[in-house]
């Protein structure tokens, strides 16, 4: 009975322990976010759910989820403390917007938003903060509309035919206009054009020159790009219609003989002028061409300018000012994000939740330069910041809280400015970036060493004379390096 009762006790301390174990696990799960595999795609004026779910280890709470644009604030939608909040909710989406609470519990935050517009569409991100861990997804909205049922006109006698022509408006995206004839077959437009109104809906035009036979029986379809369905309007021309299409049969040999006799005068004209145009158009390429250069000599000086300053810093990464998720080389001068979340302690240099980190010596004079090495994973931005830069809790990425920085956010390539982020498509994300500092003057500018050219330059600044360090966010399995 003795061994029984120890062997009891044994086991019952084994699944006490065990349930400790696991439930701590649990506890320090790092927390994640996902989106759909792909994009979601809805019609205008209809409501879509934006699918988003994390991993829902402790009480909802505690959790905090923003759904946002291209910026951080003003936001579409905020649950923070059990309630949705609407103080800088952005004002197209205020009373459009629902987050779907019952699924809460499940480690869902889907977003609700009604009525949908063309200007809705576009990436939007899903952020999730829980405790000291955060993590975000990025979800595609695609808006599609279907436009009116073509309308087809008989316009004018054209070529020997009719010129039929086949209107429709209000589509998006651009359609596509497609004729066929009685089997179905497809035949060649004469002519098209598409044009799209102020609030981004195309409206579409196709022409065709019939003749008598078989393409008196034919239909005109608009063909929506997303969606593969049709809307078409079927038509039959008869047989009067085509007798009056050539009139012009009869007076065609006395135009003829005006069009030879002023073709005639033409080329005579166009010879006595031809040695002078020749003259003017070598000219002309001449001025060209030394235009083209003097261009070229400015844009190599605007580059040794603001690309090549005084002084190479040596950047290395200051271990102390790292968020815990983020794991520095030996010598500190690459970083990559794991999210395994390192035992070092929560010192006040050391930013959280936020994965950042600052270079260990700063400027408070002078003009410098390092560069960047990015290996994009789930985004990246690079720049600068005041020594005082607030290291705890939120924080917004804008020279306003001391940080000047570009790089790859929410799916674009964009400086961090205010009020709003600066897009900037014409540039492709690069993936080394020169930092250059001129700290008297106040200049902040980037560029890009893979295509030697500028990629943004922030408004002047007075720094007060606080000290300036180098400074990166990663997000999702990104790495980064500094050079040299």
């Amino acid at each position: 009975m003795l061994s029984a009762f120890h062997l009891c006790s044994s086991l019952t301390a084994f699944v006490v322990y065990g349930l400790f174990f696991r439930a701590h696990e649990l506890q320090t799960a790092p927390l994640n976010v996902t989106g759909p595999p792909g994009p979601i795609t809805v019609a205008m004026g209809e409501d879509v759910v934006l699918p988003c779910r994390f991993s829902a280890e402790q009480s909802v709470q505690e959790t905090e989820v923003v759904w946002f644009r291209e910026q951080f604030s003003p936001f579409v939608h905020r649950y923070k403390g059990g309630q949705d909040q609407y103080g800088e909710q952005m004002p197209q989406y205020q009373g459009r917007t629902e987050l779907l609470k019952d699924g809460l519990a499940k480690g869902s935050v889907d977003l609700k938003i009604f009525h949908i517009r063309l200007s809705d569409r576009g990436n939007y991100t899903c952020f999730v903060h829980r405790g000291l861990d955060y993590d975000e997804a990025v979800v595609e909205l695609k808006v599609t509309a279907s436009g009116s049922a073509p309308l087809v006109a008989l316009e004018q006698y054209q070529g020997g035919g009719i010129r039929v022509a086949c209107r429709s408006a209000g589509w998006y995206p651009q359609p596509q206009v497609l004729w066929r004839d009685s089997h179905g077959r497809h035949l060649p437009s004469h002519s098209e054009s598409v044009t799209q109104d102020e609030s981004g809906l195309f409206a579409a035009e196709s022409s065709i020159i019939l003749t008598r036979g078989p393409y008196q029986n034919l239909s005109c379809a608009i063909r929506h790009a997303l969606q593969s369905q049709e809307r078409g309007s079927p038509f039959y021309i008869s047989d009067a219609f085509f007798q009056n299409a050539r009139p012009w049969m009869t007076a065609l040999g006395v135009v003829l003989v005006a069009v030879f006799a002023l073709l005639t005068i033409a080329v005579y004209l166009f010879k006595i002028k031809g040695k002078q145009e020749k003259k003017i158009a070598m000219q002309e390429a001449a001025l060209r061409d030394r235009d083209a250069e003097i261009e070229k000599q400015a844009e190599e000086l605007a580059w040794r300018r603001y690309a090549v300053p005084i002084e190479e810093a040596k950047v290395v990464l200051d271990p102390d000012t790292a968020h815990c998720d983020l794991v520095l080389s030996d010598d500190c001068k690459s970083v990559k994000r794991q999210d395994t979340r390192q035992d070092i302690p929560d010192i006040p240099e050391r930013f959280n939740p936020w994965r950042c980190v600052l270079g260990r010596e700063g400027f408070t004079s002078g003009r410098y330069y390092w560069e960047v090495e990015a290996v994009d994973g789930g985004g990246w931005t690079v720049g600068v910041s005041r020594e005082d830069v607030k290291r705890k809790g939120e924080i917004e990425f804008k020279p306003e809280e001391g940080i000047w920085a570009v790089g790859q956010w929410a799916g674009h390539f964009q400086a961090l400015t205010s009020p709003n982020r600066t897009l900037l498509p014409e540039i492709q994300t690069p993936k080394r970036i020169r930092v250059s500092l001129d700290y008297e003057e106040g200049r902040v500018a980037f560029f890009s060493v893979d295509e030697e050219i500028p990629i943004f330059t922030f408004p002047l600044v007075s720094f007060e004379g606080i000290r300036v360090l180098p400074w990166v966010w990663l997000g999702p399995g990104t790495w980064l390096k500094m050079w040299p």
